[in-house]
């Protein structure tokens, strides 16, 4: 919800399985995404990678919240 303030009125609100399972991926993914950002040496390719995924989660979870 930090990350997407504009639509944090709609997610307070809304609890059902699709939503849930955007959340959990969005959680792994940055869990994954830290990881790699203090892993030595550096996977910048995977760095680059998971940063697209977590953009494209968040993107994916404004239009699910845009459509309801």
């Amino acid at each position: 919800m930090l990350r997407l303030p504009d639509i944090r009125h709609r997610l307070v609100g809304m609890t059902n399985e699709t939503l849930g399972e955007m959340f959990e991926a969005y959680d792994l993914a940055v869990d994954a995404l830290d990881r790699f950002r203090n892993q030595h040496p550096r996977e910048d390719r995977l760095i680059a990678e998971y940063e697209q995924l977590c953009l494209e989660i968040e993107r994916e979870i404004v239009v699910y919240c845009s459509d309801r």
